[in-house]
């Protein structure tokens, strides 16, 4: 039978455990999503920020939570960590094992301070306490009851010091920072001195919860779009780490374990956020994971929503879309004829001229030709590298673009000569009558025979119903990250900005079909 997952119990659990903390309510949620994972988390930050007072909080989340804490230096020896070595059984009975009881091994939530400052020795053994939640006490294999391991620094692990592998344990990484908000920091220093968290019995986890857990998390559903994301994201990171892009810092590694537990935490947070399959909020907590140094973090959100954006467009269906409307194109091309009036390039756009040095701005030919001369009409000017390498000026619709402003829009005004923009004139490239033979075939086709007006409007249907799928599951996703129990708001914003991406691709193809419909139906 199905795991049903309260999700309205995590979220009380969550405002429980959050009691009187500023700003730090992200990383606690990421901290309860690790551990029911069975994942470590790692925080950066200076000391007084909260790491460690976080790291306490997360034994209240388990009942009868036992929790272990200690402060590493070089001088920190196993026996501090794991437990003294037991004389009696030594002496008496010739065995090396610890005594366990109140270390590290007996407790359900771990916080180790500064990590990297301890020795080999203890570094060694925290490699399989953290990857298969075992410890050798002497001849005995222990399996331990710990759910989380936290561990803080003021500083990264040191290059050649032999600690990748212990490093790569830490799935979530975090930085943890002071206060931000002014309000905040007056609450926060006008508080009264913390104590602990009350959290009812009933919100707190057991073990046998979190075993039944883990059956309902293993079967949640991976949609088709999670692998075309991993496969994109990889590919993209592979470019990044061979342009030289980095060029001055660190090339960015994720190993083949670190995917499969990322995919492991997707699943956790949909199985916790009541859902039977990962959705695109989920593949968002990748921010966390794959950076090594902080001034990653920018790189991995833009490979991170380009990967998106792609994977969308896949699950959608538009590659095949676009390889469609590309034969089109060609047999369009095929039969254009010269054209003395102003020359379209690019198969459906007229070229501004002079509009900025050393860029080419566009504008479509359908737009263009649907202005009314002398009447003022808002356009915006947005990015095409992905398909034209050039700028385009865009009617403004608000739906497409939300985010600009009004006093930021242009004024556009149709002349017989071009365009009229915030009051200045700009010519349309043309294309003289004594030039038109030497054309390369970029117009659109003026008597096209062979473009068949029946495929365009096949294509033409598909792209509606794609527009249409699309428009429901952006719905959908949206929903989803509003409401997700381990999203920031700037996680929120690259899921809505990923999905006006894709809206815009598909918004361009439907403009480029209605294009090649429009000269089918003059041949």
């Amino acid at each position: 039978m199905a795991v049903v997952m309260d999700k309205g119990r995590i979220a009380a659990l969550l405002d429980a455990l959050g009691q009187g903390i500023f700003e730090k309510g992200h990383v606690l949620s990421l901290a309860l999503l690790a551990a029911v994972a069975g994942e470590s988390v790692f925080l950066l930050g200076p000391p007084g920020t909260g790491k460690s007072m976080l790291a306490r909080r997360m034994k209240h989340a388990f009942r009868n939570g036992r929790s272990f804490e200690y402060l590493m230096s070089r001088f920190s020896t196993p026996d501090e960590i794991f437990g003294p070595v037991s004389v009696s059984a030594l002496k008496d009975e010739d065995r090396y094992v610890r005594m366990t009881e109140g270390y590290l091994p007996t407790a359900d939530v771990v916080f180790l301070d500064e990590l990297w400052k301890a020795g080999p020795s203890i570094q060694n053994a925290l490699l399989t306490v953290l990857n298969e939640k075992l410890f050798l006490n002497g001849r005995e294999e222990l399996r331990l009851p710990l759910k989380l391991v936290v561990a803080a620094s003021n500083e990264l692990p040191a290059e050649g010091e032999n600690l990748e592998a212990l490093w790569d344990r830490f799935l979530v990484r975090c930085v943890v920072g002071g206060i931000a908000d002014p309000d905040l920091f007056n609450r926060m220093i006008a508080a009264p001195a913390g104590g602990e968290p009350v959290v009812p019995d009933d919100l707190r986890l057991s073990a046998d919860e979190l075993a039944v857990w883990a059956e309902g998390i293993d079967v949640v559903a991976l949609p088709g779009f999670v692998f075309g994301f991993v496969h994109v994201f990889r590919r993209l990171l592979a470019a990044y780490n061979e342009s030289g892009e980095h060029e001055g810092g660190s090339a960015i590694y994720v190993s083949d374990r670190r995917w499969k537990k990322l995919v492991h935490l997707w699943r956790t947070s949909a199985f916790l956020n009541g859902r039977s399959e990962v959705c695109l909020s989920d593949l968002l907590l990748s921010q966390h994971a794959l950076w090594d140094i902080p001034a990653q973090e920018p790189v991995i959100v833009r490979l991170l929503t380009d990967a998106l954006v792609d994977a969308c467009g896949e699950h959608a269906g538009l590659p095949l879309l676009a390889e469609r409307l590309s034969a089109l194109k060609e047999a369009a091309k095929a039969v254009a004829v010269p054209c003395v009036a102003f020359k379209v390039v690019k198969a459906f756009f007229y070229q501004l001229q002079s509009f900025y040095p050393g860029r080419t701005v566009l504008v479509y030919k359908t737009e263009y030709e649907d202005l009314k001369a002398g009447e003022e009409t808002p356009f915006v000017l947005v990015d095409d590298r992905k398909k034209t390498g050039a700028q385009i000026l865009r009617k403004y619709d608000k739906s497409r673009y939300p985010g600009v402003f009004p006093k930021d829009l242009l004024r556009v005004v149709r002349t017989s000569s071009g365009l009229q923009v915030n009051g200045r004139p700009y010519d349309l490239l043309r294309a003289p009558a004594d030039e038109a033979t030497e054309m390369s075939g970029e117009e659109m086709p003026s008597t096209p025979s062979s473009l068949s007006a029946e495929m365009c409007r096949r294509v033409e249907a598909e792209l509606s119903e794609v527009a249409g799928r699309m428009e429901a599951w952006q719905r959908h996703e949206e929903e989803w990250g509003a409401n997700h129990l381990f999203l920031a708001d700037t996680q929120r914003n690259i899921l809505k900005n990923v999905m006006r991406r894709v809206k815009a691709d598909i918004a361009s193809m439907q403009i480029e079909i209605q294009e090649l419909c429009h000269a089918a139906a003059r041949g």
